[in-house]
């Protein structure tokens, strides 16, 4: 189990590391894109070392597998852990960046129309709420 937990670790952080890269590769200067450059290349050697201690090219090389855990399914997870933490973080960021005028001055309709959705969804929770009490 802890060394199901800490390959799953090192996979979220080498994907975390590889997409931060990505955008310090877009969003900065001309000088800085390489700092984006060497993150992504040390994201993948992280994920490609340690993916190789786990294969068939482990037993050829050393003698024997160093991690024994399947591998491929855990990065798997390890990629839906990691995609679903980032959409959950961007759907709450983004929302709240938004509203506080950090990026984007809201104007009065835009508020107003967050304010229609906030109900609507609202609504729909209660809605769903009343529903499961009557199924059960």
């Amino acid at each position: 189990m802890l060394i199901e937990l800490l390959s799953i670790i090192i996979f979220t952080f080498a994907l975390a590391l590889f997409l931060l890269g990505g955008f310090t590769l877009w969003i900065e200067k001309a000088r800085r894109r390489a700092l984006g450059l060497v993150m992504m290349l040390s994201a993948f050697l992280i994920a490609a070392g340690y993916a190789f201690l786990g294969s068939r090219f482990s037993i050829a090389a050393l003698g024997r597998l160093i991690i024994l855990v399947d591998l491929p399914r855990l990065m798997a997870t390890a990629l839906v852990y990691t995609v679903g933490v980032l959409i959950g973080l961007a759907l709450a960021a983004g929302p709240f960046l938004w509203i506080s005028g950090r990026i984007i001055r809201p104007t009065r309709l835009e508020r107003n129309l967050a304010l229609f959705i906030g109900v609507t969804l609202l609504i729909g929770l209660i809605i769903s709420l009343i529903a499961i009490a009557i199924s059960s």
